[in-house]
């Protein structure tokens, strides 16, 4: 058996205690990945337009805005217009998305912590430049797709009769 098995059957027998830990559930977990990008991204950045909403989350306009529709009627987003072009709507996170995302980041760093805390200092240096790199290949595969293959990921066209 390859060294990628060992590691996929490890991870497969303890997904579970790795990826829901029971923390978790104290959060509301109700939202898509595209709502929690969308908050994560609003926390870094304060304030955004729709058209950089779109180019990072990767969707299009319609979808955006349908991800904003529910987080403005949940009460975690608010759209602001621009006080220097009143066109340009701004989204920001209200008190409750930031309180709800600072309770997600404190829950990942201490499930982070705890997973670590064996680890010497050295050791988790090593295990972050690891992760690092994990990253790097996984996007440097990514952006080495041809252009009409990143094309389609981004553009799914329906037609309608």
């Amino acid at each position: 058996m390859s060294y990628s098995n060992n590691i996929v059957d490890l991870l497969l027998e303890n997904m579970k205690k790795l990826f829901f830990p029971e923390e978790l559930f104290e959060i509301d977990l109700k939202f898509s990945k595209s709502e929690i990008f969308t908050m994560l991204f609003l926390d870094k950045r304060k304030e955004i337009t729709m058209t950089e909403l779109v180019a990072y989350i990767n969707t299009p306009m319609s979808t955006a805005t349908g991800i904003v529709d529910r987080l403005v009627k949940n009460r975690y987003v608010q759209r602001n217009r621009s006080e220097t072009d009143r066109r340009i709507v701004l989204l920001s996170l209200t008190t409750e998305g930031s309180q709800l995302i600072r309770r997600l980041k404190d829950l990942i760093t201490g499930y982070f912590d705890l997973a670590t805390q064996d680890l010497t200092e050295e050791e988790k240096q090593f295990l972050i430049r690891i992760v690092l790199k994990i990253i790097n290949n996984l996007q440097a595969k990514v952006n080495n797709k041809a252009p009409e293959e990143r094309d389609k990921d981004q553009i799914k066209e329906i037609n309608i009769e």
